[in-house]
């Protein structure tokens, strides 16, 4: 190989190791979302916790560890069943007592999640974490006072801590202050950047005070960390929906059931939206689809009948408002709705019947209660010492004499 051969392979060498380098540098500039990092973190630490746990059954420690993974990965009933078996191995454990109750608040379970946070308090669990559960488990339970006792013993120990200004934000919005849980909420985002629920409730709060622009910022915000969050699409289309914008509503809508065609809400949301548009064909298909995934959904055969009702066809629409009137007699919405389709297809008939009696609610009459004379307390005076008053003494004081009047 020549000497020009040499220099011109070892220029062409140079210059893609400087190329690589180059696209590594660029490539080391665009860090990962933070939705990928923790979803990579929590799946390396399910694989280590369940090795360990596999190579010592019976150390509860580990089962607790795995629990909180689990609960921050939405596994919400593994999680709950990895914590109760830390519990069993190692009971009256204040920081297991404190996860239980966390998993039990996800899943809703509110009555339960306070009986073992307070569990957790009683065994000197002094962590803001726990004030912050406390504060929120509170609310719930629409015992403000104390939901502001715990959420301010939280501050004292971390103040810069995202979760207590949330919960704070939320106790502002049920006092009616929605000016400091705007503020609130929007301080816990940026303290806290991957706290999902303080996007939601964020947007949520704008949208309710129409302010439909700040909310679709928010609601960005949070589709840029977690992209593949169904549940902040649903939000959007929702800010659309109120805001009048339906075809972007529908947009988002329909994006979310691509990824999951079992989303019931988002169906839901887009039949009310074909119905308002009186695309009634389209919207029946949709209710259909609900009746199909879940039967029980709240109101689904009311829904399908209305709009069984506005197609003309009546005969069906009667028998849905039948299903759903056996299903909860005293719906007085369903009821009216049954009277008015059956009083039509009577009338076609030729046939009268009694409309079916709509159900009044029962208001409860408060029951006075009965007025207890006490009796008069009487003095026993034979048991009271009575000080004799006595005159007071004689003062000694000088008089002018010379002034003295003369009669």
């Amino acid at each position: 190989m020549s000497n020009n051969q040499i220099k011109y392979l070892f220029f062409a060498l140079s210059l893609l190791l400087y190329a690589c380098g180059q696209g590594n540098r660029e490539r080391s500039n665009i860090p990962p979302t933070p939705f990928q990092i923790e979803s990579i973190q929590n799946t390396a630490s399910i694989e280590a916790l369940t090795d360990a746990i596999r190579s010592n059954p019976s150390l509860a420690e580990n089962y607790y560890k795995r629990a909180m993974v689990l609960n921050r990965m939405g596994e919400t009933q593994k999680a709950l069943e990895d914590i109760n078996r830390a519990d069993r191995l190692k009971q009256n454990t204040g920081k297991y007592l404190y996860v239980k109750a966390l998993i039990l608040r996800d899943m809703e379970q509110y009555r339960e999640a306070y009986a073992f946070a307070q569990s957790a308090e009683i065994l000197n669990v002094d962590t803001p974490e726990l004030y912050t559960l406390l504060g929120d488990l509170s609310q719930q339970r629409n015992d403000l006072k104390s939901a502001e006792q715990y959420l301010a013993k939280s501050l004292q120990i971390a103040p810069y801590d995202g979760e207590t200004a949330f919960y704070q934000g939320t106790l502002a919005a049920r006092k009616g202050d929605t000016t400091t849980a705007l503020l609130k909420m929007n301080k816990a985002i940026e303290m806290k950047p991957s706290l999902k629920l303080a996007y939601s409730s964020l947007t949520e709060v704008l949208r309710n005070r129409r302010l439909y622009d700040s909310a679709l910022a928010v609601n960005n915000s949070a589709l840029i960390l977690f992209p593949k969050d169904s549940k902040f699409l649903i939000e959007r289309g929702l800010v659309f929906n109120k805001s009048d914008r339906l075809d972007s509503a529908i947009f988002y809508f329909s994006k979310v059931l691509k990824i999951d065609k079992n989303r019931i809400d988002a169906v839901l949301y887009s039949a009310s939206i074909y119905f308002r548009w009186k695309k009634f064909n389209k919207a029946l298909e949709l209710y259909k689809n609900v009746l199909d995934i879940n039967p029980e959904t709240p109101k689904i055969n009311y829904s399908i009948a209305l709009t069984l009702e506005q197609l003309g066809l009546l005969t069906k629409a009667e028998g849905f408002l039948k299903v759903q009137a056996e299903k909860d007699p005293n719906d007085t919405q369903t009821i009216i709705a049954l009277n008015r389709v059956s009083g039509q297809v009577n009338s076609s008939l030729g046939v009268y019947k009694d409309p079916i009696p709509i159900p009044v609610k029962k208001v409860s009459v408060p029951v006075a209660k009965p007025v207890v004379v006490e009796p008069k307390r009487l003095l026993d005076t034979s048991r009271i010492r009575v000080n004799i008053i006595l005159p007071k003494k004689k003062v000694n004081i000088k008089t002018d004499t010379s002034r003295r009047l003369k009669f």
